[in-house]
């Protein structure tokens, strides 16, 4: 018996952590059962902890207990494991490093260029630049940095590439993660050079949907420091020289950059020490990187403008390489889709901004529906326009993101499609579910989720990775389920929910887009929303539920509290008048605040006043029943009896009011779907009530020919509700459903990721409508990961689909399991990891 799949703080061999109390985990290879383990730690050739031989099957979220972590240690950890039988097995070994966990280890100083920026200008990149002498080539290196804005660091012309987009989004006035690099075999005896780019990133380039700029502040800063053998050699000060007239002229993370590749810095000036101080913190997360890469297909030729297909919408940039002469340019626009003769099509993506920047009253005349008409300019731009040099030419973006499949680029240089690459950027996840079927479609889907996954998961969670790209917070509470079947999200998530710490309001409430960028008349309005909201306790507790981790929960729970007395303290309806005639349901309704409703149901099924406009109580009041019961039970874990007392309490109020006003005659009565969806998958009502809306939700599904009906809340219940309901046939007909509205439809339409709306008129890359995905593994796989090393198989299974196979590498180790229809029957076969109690169930309920 061995070890394998070792992880501290959920990273393969970290470096840079700034948790001083990490965390380990492994798998587990050959034997049947893990009865004990030991874990020794060594710094320096001492042993600093050694748990001795714990008699346990535990082989996740085991703290580490041993002498005090001080900064840059490097730790080496092994792992020995005794079997069934009380053999022990060969020891396993990993190591981690720390980073620097006290502001006193920054010797370096954050500085910035030696000009003053002001009003709305925008400015090219600074470059910053210092030589350094070394008498031999260390053993050791490292660089740690951050910016305020984005940066990127060459030592001696050798890219550090371990963060692409580094130090990545918070709340810049309250944490700015910094990021550690290994630079060993990059420095040599002699000269060494170190050279630094800034660019405005989140810090100060366009935000949101409108484009504002400025947000944090208006001067970026970068901090640098360069160790040799554990001892600062190189960091940043007034010693660096600076320029901002090298090659990029403009860079922004969502409108693209202007490049003249004749120039050079010239550094002819020096740096300057920036004012202000900020907490710097390791990110203790996955870094972002440039993963694969599509090659250019010509698709369109007018003279001089050219439209290239990369087969597969992402986000990310794009790299060319041509030959030209002195002058030639290229304007390069990235684009989600084509119109109907062949060329890009931004309408989808793009909103008017006002040409000399936003002021607040338009902010509001905008949210209010009256937005600018004149001078004004449509964000995000996603272009790139390069002047060439004489000779080769070779670019590849370095400050900016974009979402798109299509490129047009307008020239007069000699190309074609041999010359351009599209390269894929996201949080580098280790991959741990896949799934496929007997149905093309379907498989299509899982490829589309995927990718809508990989091209919103850029160090927060977003919607879309062009016309907002926000940490939404319902959009990513939605789609957790499916994102952690797909991909590890732990070191990912963890991240957000400290995001969200920061950014919850001292009434309990978190904003609906977090971190902060701006527009707060728009995001911390809705903020209040149900389905966004309940993102502060749905998160951690669904995080709980899949990874087993009571540190998430810990950590969590003070502002899971907060949120919930922010409940207690505004339940009742709007009006007061209804709330006197009324003080039976006024005691446990819900419906203050700003709510966003279903958001986003088909065009047909929404109410003449949509969304902020209108009332929700009957959202308000089914969430309000859904955080008070999951609260409750978080409580309980947490031993807090009084706050699960009053939740309980409420949570019963609430259900009971739920049925008062929106059951009538003992059912719903309606074709919305989402109406019918909500109380059954959040347990609002009783037997009877239970079973009509059952059957009223089948009828609507036959009313709609069995396409999807449901917005952005309901969808993920869908089709758990049928099956829970006994209706699995009718589950299957929706999923393979290729009518529009549905999942299939959009792959029917070429789609190769998950549109925002069933219409496909807006962002067609946003993953929450394909949150269904969740449903692939936990319904049709049956695929059921529970406490103490327990695995549950109950495969949903139907003659529509011939086969289905699939796999998830869970925190036990990688279940597999396939199904397929014959002739007598079906054939089911499973796979589960050592070290876990495994049970088949077929067609049986607990």
């Amino acid at each position: 018996m061995k070890a394998v799949h070792l992880r501290v703080c959920v990273l393969e061999d970290p470096i840079g952590l700034g948790n001083r109390t990490p965390e380990f985990s492994w798998h587990v290879s050959g034997g049947v059962r893990q009865r004990a383990y030991r874990i020794k730690a060594e710094r320096n050739g001492s042993v600093i902890w050694d748990t001795g031989k714990v008699c346990s099957d535990r082989m996740n979220g085991i703290i580490y207990d041993g002498e005090e972590l001080r900064s840059r240690d490097m730790v080496s950890w092994e792992v020995t494991l005794w079997d069934e039988n009380g053999k022990p097995g060969e020891t396993s070994s990993g190591s981690f490093e720390m980073g620097l966990l006290d502001r006193e280890d920054w010797s370096a100083q954050w500085i910035t260029g030696d000009y003053k920026p002001g009003g709305r200008k925008r400015y090219p990149v600074d470059c910053f630049r210092r030589e350094f002498e070394l008498t031999e080539v260390p053993a050791k290196a490292r660089l740690y940095a951050s910016a305020r804005g984005v940066y990127d660091v060459t030592i001696n012309g050798k890219r550090l590439e371990q963060f692409i987009l580094a130090p990545g989004i918070t709340d810049y006035r309250k944490r700015i993660q910094y990021q550690t690099y290994d630079a060993d075999g990059i420095l040599r005896q002699g000269k060494n050079v170190i050279e630094l780019r800034l660019a405005d990133g989140w810090y100060r380039g366009s935000s949101a949907a409108y484009g504002v700029t400025n947000v944090y502040g208006k001067q970026t800063s970068v901090i640098a420091q360069l160790e040799i053998n554990g001892r600062a050699a190189v960091g940043t000060d007034t010693s660096f020289a600076w320029s901002n007239d090298g090659p990029i002229r403009f860079a922004d993370l969502k409108d693209g950059e202007t490049v003249d590749s004749r120039l050079s810095p010239s550094y002819s000036g020096r740096a300057v020490i920036a004012a202000g101080s900020a907490e710097l913190v390791a990110s203790d997360n996955v870094y972002v990187r440039e993963k694969e890469s599509f090659s250019a297909k010509l698709v369109k030729r007018d003279g001089n403008r050219y439209v290239f297909d990369f087969s597969q919408n992402i986000a990310g940039y794009v790299s060319f390489r041509i030959n030209a002469r002195n002058e030639q340019t290229l304007e390069l626009t990235c684009a989600e889709t084509l119109d109907r003769d062949g060329n890009i099509d931004m309408s989808g993506i793009q909103l008017p901004r006002p040409r000399k920047g936003w002021s607040r009253l338009g902010i509001i005349k905008t949210l209010l529906g009256n937005p600018p008409k004149k001078d004004v300019v449509m964000t995000p731009l996603q272009k790139v326009n390069y002047i060439c040099k004489d000779g080769e030419n070779e670019y590849k973006t370095s400050f900016s993101v974009f979402g798109f499949r299509y490129m047009e680029v307008l020239t007069d240089a000699e190309i074609d499609e041999r010359c351009f690459k599209a390269i894929a950027v996201y949080s580098d996840m280790e991959q741990t579910g896949d799934f496929s079927c007997s149905s093309e479609l379907v498989n299509r889907f899982v490829s589309n989720v995927r990718w809508s996954m990989k091209s919103n998961f850029l160090d927060i969670p977003t919607d879309c990775p062009t016309r907002e790209r926000l940490g939404w917070t319902g959009d990513a509470q939605i789609f957790f389920g499916s994102a952690s079947f797909l991909m590890d999200v732990r070191a990912f998530f963890s991240k957000w929910l400290r995001d969200m710490e920061d950014a919850q309001k001292k009434s309990g409430v978190i904003p609906a887009v977090l971190p902060y960028e701006g527009v707060s008349e728009m995001y911390d309005a809705t903020g209040t929303s149900v389905g966004w909201a309940d993102a502060v306790y749905l998160i951690p507790y669904r995080y709980y539920q899949r990874y087993r981790d009571r540190t998430v929960l810990d950590r969590s729970w003070p502002m899971i509290k907060r949120y919930a007395e922010f409940l207690f303290s505004h339940l009742g309806f709007r009006d007061r008048k209804q709330a006197k005639a009324d003080p039976e349901n006024n005691r446990y309704v819900y419906e203050k605040g700003v709510h966003l409703g279903e958001w986003l149901e088909p065009e047909e099924f929404r109410d003449s006043v949509y969304g902020t406009r209108a009332k929700h109580p009957e959202e308000g009041t089914a969430y309000l029943h859904l955080a008070m019961k999951s609260i409750a039970e978080i409580a309980g874990i947490m031993g807090d009896d009084e706050l699960k007392r009053r939740c309980e309490e409420t949570a019963d109020g609430s259900r009971e009011t739920y049925n008062r006003l929106f059951v009538k005659d003992g059912t719903i009565d309606t074709d919305r779907q989402a109406k019918l969806v909500r109380p059954l998958a959040l347990g609002l009502l009783d037997g009877a009530a239970g079973k009509n809306v059952r059957q009223r939700l089948v009828k609507a599904l036959e009313d709609y020919r069995f396409r999807v009906g449901t917005g952005f809340l309901s969808t993920p219940f869908l089709l758990p509700v049928l099956q829970d309901a006994g209706e699995t046939e009718t589950a299957y007909r929706v999923l393979l459903n290729e009518e529009a509205p549905g999942w299939l439809s959009e792959v029917v339409q070429g789609a190769t990721t998950v549109w925002e709306n069933w219409e496909g008129d807006l962002s067609l890359n946003h993953y929450s409508p394909g949150a269904a995905l969740e449903w692939l593994f936990s319904g049709v796989l049956g695929i059921d990961v529970r406490p103490e090393n327990r695995i549950v198989i109950a495969p949903c299974l139907s003659r529509q689909l011939d086969h289905a196979e699939g796999e998830y590498l869970s925190i036990y180790g990688n279940i597999s399991v396939g199904w397929e229809a014959g002739n007598d029957g079906f054939t089911v076969s499973t796979e589960t990891p050592a070290n876990t109690d495994s049970v088949l169930r077929i067609g049986a309920k607990e």
